[in-house]
């Protein structure tokens, strides 16, 4: 009977469109998410390498 179930549901057109599709599309979007990740890691860490050389923090003992 589970040998039958088993056959039933890879035979199935509408399980195997949802199953190849997300064989196709899931690495892809693993790859997009992780790189626009390290994309905007990379841009926050420039912005405050720019912001740092343009405010020292070199500050005197009052404050100024």
């Amino acid at each position: 009977m589970l040998d039958q179930i088993a056959y039933m549901t890879w035979k199935n057109p509408i399980f195997m469109l949802i199953f190849f599709g997300i064989l196709w599309y899931l690495p892809g979007i693993i790859i997009r998410r992780r790189s626009e990740f390290l994309y905007l890691k990379k841009k926050e860490e420039a912005r405050q390498d720019k912001l740092s050389r343009l405010y020292p923090n070199k500050l005197n003992k009052d404050g100024h």
